[in-house]
């Protein structure tokens, strides 16, 4: 579903990703693991275009998604394939209230009114914010925030879903609601999800897989494998 073939990325002369390659499998939950500064949100904003297209910098090598080439698209033209939610979800909203949030992205793709209120239900009910959609965004606690967020991003219908921290601000009750609605997506909807967290300890028990970013190189594999290696692993893990 996500390939990176031999990806070099610099910004001026400081390599960021260096001859990076890996596969995500179609339906698996992902885990990005790396220090602070590693370049995880770099890779992680690689998959659907904003890297080199909006940040700059000079990028080698081949990122297909779906099939589709990232370098040869737009983040809009690859709106439809992967979905991107940030670590900030307040910041990247566009409207003050839930439903419209949920339908903006459908509303720029052109989907036609009645697919897009069966789209935006079918959502609401798979994330369970039924009990918050008429409401301001200003107005959700920040585990509701995130969801929407989440919400506006599947809208369009992605095969892939990338969440840069996305319980970085939550407490433990908000982010194990958030991770259990994407752990929904995957093994109910087969999306993709590939997400860089700190807070390891959250999402261990949902991954399937990981990658470790360290020094511009990604290692890919099990998660007791590059856990067992990882700079960042739990303390459990070191305990064990």
């Amino acid at each position: 579903m996500i390939h990176f073939d031999r990806v070099t990325f610099r910004y001026e002369d400081r390599a960021v990703l260096d001859d990076v390659g890996f596969d995500v499998p179609e339906g698996e939950f992902c885990l990005l693991v790396g220090t602070t500064g590693a370049g995880k949100s770099t890779l992680l904003r690689c998959v659907n275009g904003l890297v080199p297209h909006f940040t700059g910098g000079t990028m080698s090598g081949a990122i297909t998604v779906a099939g589709r080439s990232v370098r040869a698209s737009t983040p809009a033209d690859l709106a439809d394939v992967v979905g991107y939610v940030a670590q900030d979800p307040l910041a990247g909203f566009v409207t003050d209230d839930v439903e419209l949030e949920l339908a903006y992205t459908a509303e720029q793709l052109g989907v036609p009114r009645d697919a897009m209120r069966k789209r935006v239900t079918e959502i609401v009910d798979l994330l369970g914010l039924a009990d918050v959609r008429g409401r301001a965004l200003a107005a959700l606690s920040s585990g509701q925030r995130q969801r929407v967020a989440i919400g506006a991003a599947l809208v369009a219908g992605p095969s892939a879903l990338v969440l840069d921290e996305p319980t970085s601000a939550l407490d433990p009750g908000a982010a194990d609601e958030v991770l259990s609605a994407l752990h929904r997506l995957v093994h109910d909807l087969g999306v993709t999800v590939l997400l860089a967290e700190h807070r390891l300890e959250r999402v261990v028990q949902y991954a399937d897989s990981a990658l470790l970013l360290q020094g511009g190189r990604v290692r890919a594999g099990s998660l007791g494998e590059v856990l067992a290696g990882a700079p960042v692993a739990p303390p459990v893990v070191r305990l064990g």
